[in-house]
């Protein structure tokens, strides 16, 4: 149950974020527009891959605010059925500069053949997203040898996208917390105690959900201290 000031809080933010948002999204249109305006210039400049970086960065945040607009207004999401794969690579793109730092260490792995799910694509990359973030913190922070690793599955008429990885784990006294918004156990000023939340929010919109894997889920990675799991409707709900 929530406390009333809890309550308090998410109300008073789900009324200026739609505003907040909004304004937010005019300089945004100016830097993308300032981007194609440099591509066209200057040839040279568009085709290098910093440039690229640079104007996929700006193209995810206006995609993610666009995401908060939709999750903010409270109003049916678009559903549809699409490659499940496709939209996970897209959001491990995103991160690729963290990513590619652990090398083997990162996994990413396809269920054999395509795996199509029913929902909202920009949602999922959100959740995605917000996940391999907690878990590259995570590995970061443990270092050594931590891996990470990102699964699609499919069974049961279910596709799921596993995020898995060996960092230190999360106590099982906080377990039922994670999910609360504002509860955070990141040093103030690097988490916001949002990001769970908006994602668990985003997959249950989008017809999906968002838990935190038991560790005695048969389908659990055998060395991951941390699992989440997202799950969707199969699209047409043919099962494996």
């Amino acid at each position: 149950m929530k406390q009333p000031e809890q309550t308090e809080l998410i109300e008073e933010a789900q009324a200026l974020a739609p505003g907040l948002i909004h304004e937010l999204r005019h300089p945004l249109m100016g830097l993308i527009a300032g981007l194609e305006l440099l591509a066209r210039r200057i040839p040279a400049v568009g085709g290098t891959q910093e440039f690229q970086m640079l104007n996929a960065q700006a193209a995810r945040m206006d995609e993610l605010l666009r995401t908060y607009q939709e999750l903010f207004a409270g109003g049916p999401v678009q559903r549809g059925p699409f490659a499940v794969d496709d939209i996970v690579r897209r959001a491990v793109s995103l991160l690729n500069p963290r990513i590619r730092k652990l090398g083997t260490r990162f996994l990413l792995e396809s269920a054999p053949g395509p795996v199509l799910a029913l929902g909202a694509p920009p949602l999922l990359v959100h959740a995605v997203t917000n996940l391999l973030v907690n878990a590259l913190d995570a590995v970061e922070e443990r270092g050594g040898a931590s891996r990470l690793q990102v699964r699609v599955l499919q069974a049961q008429r279910r596709v799921q996208v596993r995020v898995s990885d060996e960092g230190a784990g999360i106590d099982e006294a906080i377990r039922p917390l994670i999910f609360r918004p504002r509860f955070t156990t990141k040093p103030q000023g690097k988490g916001t105690g949002l990001g769970l939340h908006l994602a668990r929010t985003a997959m249950e919109r989008a017809g999906g959900e968002l838990r935190l894997v038991d560790a005695a889920d048969p389908d659990r990675t055998a060395w991951a201290q941390t699992e989440f799991a997202i799950s969707l409707p199969a699209a047409g709900g043919a099962p494996r």
